[in-house]
C-alpha cells in the first residue's frame, strides 16, 4: 500500500439527502484537474501513515503539500473529513489493483498464484502495516470510517476471489461448494502469521523469497482441499 495516491476517484460515502453537508470525498473529487487538491490528500495520506491521526496537524499537511488551509477547508472541511477520505480512497485503490490481476481460466494454480503474490506483497508492505495500525488507532473515534474499510476492501477482494472459484468450479477445474467461504479460507492461508508478526514487530518484512514460498505453500495447501 504504498504507492502515492496520484488519482482522483469519485466515491460515493454520503446520503443522497440534499440536507446533509457535501460529502468531503465528493468535494474532493469534484473537479478533476485540481492539482492542489490531489498534492492535499497525497500528503495527508503519507503524514497519517508516519504520525499517526492524533499526533497529524494541518499544518504538516500544509508543509508537505505546499497547499494552504483555506483550500484544505473548503476541499475536505476539516482533519476528520480529510482522514475519512485518504482512508476511503486508499481502500478503492487497493481494490483496483487486485481487480487487474489476471485469474487464469486455464489453470487454477497458476491464477491463484499469480493473485497470492500481489495480495501477500501488498499486505506485507510497510505501508499496509502503518494503515492497519492507523486504523486500530482510529477505530473508536471514526467506527464509520472501519465499516467503510470492512466493507469495500476485505469485502471486495474475498468477492473477487469467490468469483473466481465459482467459475472455475463451473469449468469443471475445482470443487467448491461454498465459493464465499472457500475465499475467506484462501486469504486466511495468505495472511498466516506473518501478517501477525508484521503488525507486532513492524521490522519483520518477509522477503519477495519468503513471500513466494509462502504463497506457493498456500495454494498447494488450499488446492488439495478443492480439486
Amino acid at each position: 500500500m504504498g504507492e502515492a495516491l496520484s488519482t482522483c476517484m469519485t466515491i460515493d460515502l454520503g446520503t443522497n439527502d440534499p440536507g446533509t453537508k457535501t460529502d468531503p470525498a465528493t468535494k474532493a473529487c469534484g473537479t478533476r484537474g485540481d492539482a492542489r487538491r490531489r498534492a492535499i490528500l497525497d500528503a495527508a495520506w503519507q503524514v497519517f501513515l508516519e504520525k499517526g491521526f492524533e499526533r497529524t496537524t494541518l499544518g504538516d499537511i500544509i508543509a508537505v503539500s505546499g497547499g494552504s488551509r483555506s483550500t484544505l477547508y473548503e476541499a475536505f472541511g476539516d482533519k476528520d473529513g480529510l482522514f475519512e477520505t485518504a482512508i476511503t480512497r486508499r481502500c478503492e485503490e487497493f481494490v483496483e489493483q487486485l481487480q487487474e490481476v489476471t485469474l487464469s481460466d486455464s489453470d487454477p494454480e497458476q491464477a491463484l498464484t499469480e493473485f497470492g503474490r500481489h495480495f501477500a506483497t501488498e499486505i506485507m508492505s510497510p505501508d499496509s502495516q502503518k494503515f492497519i495500525r492507523l486504523m486500530i488507532s482510529g477505530s473508536d473515534q471514526f467506527p464509520k470510517v472501519v465499516d467503510r474499510f470492512l466493507n469495500r476492501a476485505p469485502s471486495a477482494v474475498r468477492a473477487i476471489l469467490a468469483d473466481y472459484l465459482r467459475a472455475a468450479t463451473a469449468r469443471g477445474q475445482l470443487r467448491v461448494t461454498d465459493p464465499e467461504q472457500a475465499a475467506s479460507t484462501f486469504l486466511g492461508f495468505l495472511h498466516g502469521d506473518g501478517y501477525l508478526r508484521l503488525l507486532l514487530r513492524p521490522a519483520d518484512l518477509m522477503t519477495p523469497d519468503e513471500i513466494r514460498r509462502h504463497v506457493d505453500g498456500a495454494v498447494k495447501i488450499f488446492l488439495n482441499g478443492v480439486r
